[in-house]
């Protein structure tokens, strides 16, 4: 009775280590499944040295959308990129939302008024909350901040993608 009390002891040791070893990051789990379509959809952004860095329902409007780009240098919880665009499957093939390269840009329009982001950008995001929020700052020659600090957040009502700075959220 004793080894059976034991081993099953053991199992259930198993699972909870094997339960909390699980990543479950939209940017782990869901890249395993990137399509030949839209990784060459990148490619044809940025060439061979694309990464996708997140996938999945992105915006929680039921399509497939992915931020790929050129990445400098990854940490735990951020990317140090050279550039990188937001694209998203639509009926008629992948589209850009989002491009994150000298400057911030939409379709139709630069986002943000800015200087050049010569040596790329810093992201992070928390891939539990939907709809993603980019937060982003301008790199420097080091992969170091180089600006403040502002997030780049999905608007659902107008389908686009907005910018807002921490004073955003001041009220006077």
């Amino acid at each position: 009775m004793k080894v059976l009390s034991r081993f099953f002891l053991f199992f259930i040791m198993c699972l909870l280590l094997q339960s909390c070893s699980k990543d479950t990051k939209q940017s782990q789990s869901n890249l395993s499944s990137v399509s030949d379509e839209e990784l060459t959809f990148a490619k044809s952004l940025y060439g061979e040295g694309v990464t996708v860095l997140l996938k999945g329902d992105l915006l929680s409007d039921g399509k497939v959308s992915a931020l790929t780009g050129i990445v400098k240098k990854k940490t735990d919880n951020s990317y140090w990129i050279e550039k990188a665009s937001f694209i998203q499957k639509e009926k008629d093939g992948w589209k850009v939302l989002l491009k994150l390269e000298q400057k911030i840009t939409i379709p139709d329009r630069e986002l943000i008024g800015q200087i050049d982001a010569k040596n790329g950008y810093i992201l992070s995001f928390d891939t539990t909350t939907k709809p993603i929020a980019i937060n982003i700052v301008i790199s420097n020659e080091y992969g170091k901040a180089a600006s403040d600090d502002a997030q780049i957040i999905w608007n659902s009502s107008t389908k686009s993608f907005e910018f807002k700075t921490p004073f955003d959220e001041i009220t006077p």
